[in-house]
């Protein structure tokens, strides 16, 4: 993979759902070239999948993050666990972990009582295997995908438009381009049998809502080198303006998660490293910074993601839209 290709995947982390021809622009090389690239890219699986970044509170869903510890369990039954969750329809992003944790992921929730239903499925699905299930209500969070290129640049979402009011055609759409940013007006208009000015139109004015905040990949990061490390931090001082100015500055640092009323960690923070060596030299100087109010409650590893990003399929249903 050479600069031309990590352009491309730039503007792709920034806009997977660029033109062609505009890509091809940005790269400065032609569109036949900027074409054969991008197939290359996702035929050596370097692109996982084209995602459409929606803001699920617009659909009336809350996001949790999880994580689960395994016991007495065969590499065949973990994997058929994994597969369970990655189809599984309120299931978002996912990964294997090495360390205290099996498997960390994401799910989205309309109410407490729907968040016991999904986790009452999951833990009977593997009921003597687990060990430990923790879920915690995500808070604030700040993203830097860029840095996987050497570039530096946070992505700010659009505010949602709280009286924003969608209908089943909306849902439909949205349920097309979540994890399939690059699909053609066309093709949504012969699914719908509406035209493609009419499915243009409905997804500009998402856009404009918030609802969808904007498109991007999701890429195997093992192929460019890097290794997903995760570090929950406890802060116990007052310089926490301090340190997040650091995590935003610093190369390895890819997100960061806040969370309120958490007793064991206040951040989640995704580092991308070469190797432990470079992980290890992450630690000091954050230490070295902030020793004094920071207090490491667990570092893991995350082999891979098994599902990317996207809003699952379940919070398309029209049934449970209408409930929220």
């Amino acid at each position: 993979m050479d600069k031309k290709d990590k352009k491309i995947l730039t503007e792709l982390i920034l806009n997977s759902r660029i033109p062609i021809n505009q890509l091809a622009k940005k790269i400065g090389i032609s569109r036949e070239v900027a074409a054969y690239r991008l197939n290359n890219l996702i035929k050596e699986k370097i692109i996982l999948s084209f995602n459409t970044i929606i803001n699920t509170e617009a659909l009336g869903f809350l996001r949790f993050g999880c994580c689960i510890q395994l016991k007495n369990i065969t590499a065949q039954k973990e994997k058929e666990f994994l597969s369970f969750l990655i189809n599984h329809n309120f299931v978002t992003y996912l990964g294997p972990i090495v360390g205290k944790w099996n498997v960390g992921f994401d799910l989205l929730a309309r109410d407490r009582e729907h968040l016991e239903k999904i986790i009452k499925e999951i833990t009977n699905h593997a009921e003597e295997s687990i060990e430990s299930f923790i879920v915690i209500n995500t808070g604030t969070e700040e993203f830097f995908p860029t840095k996987l290129m050497g570039i530096n640049k946070e992505i700010i979402y659009k505010k949602l438009n709280k009286g924003i009011k969608l209908d089943k055609t909306d849902l439909e759409i949205l349920k097309l381009m979540s994890n399939n940013s690059r699909i053609e007006y066309m093709e949504i208009s012969k699914k719908l049998n509406l035209t493609p000015n009419a499915i243009k139109y409905r997804i500009k004015n998402l856009e404009n809502s918030g609802v969808i905040q904007g498109y991007t990949i999701s890429l195997d990061i093992k192929k460019l080198n890097y290794e997903w490390r995760n570090i929950r931090i406890k802060l116990t001082g007052n310089k926490v303006k301090l340190l997040k100015s650091f995590l935003r500055q610093s190369k390895n640092v890819v997100y960061f998660y806040e969370y309120l009323g958490n007793e064991n960690w206040d951040l989640d923070v995704g580092v991308i490293v070469k190797d432990s060596l470079e992980l290890r030299e992450f630690i000091l100087e954050m230490k070295e910074k902030f020793g004094n109010i920071i207090k490491i409650n667990d570092i893991y590893s995350i082999i891979e993601e098994s599902k990317g990003n996207y809003a699952p399929e379940g919070v398309f249903n029209l049934e449970i839209f209408k409930k929220v």
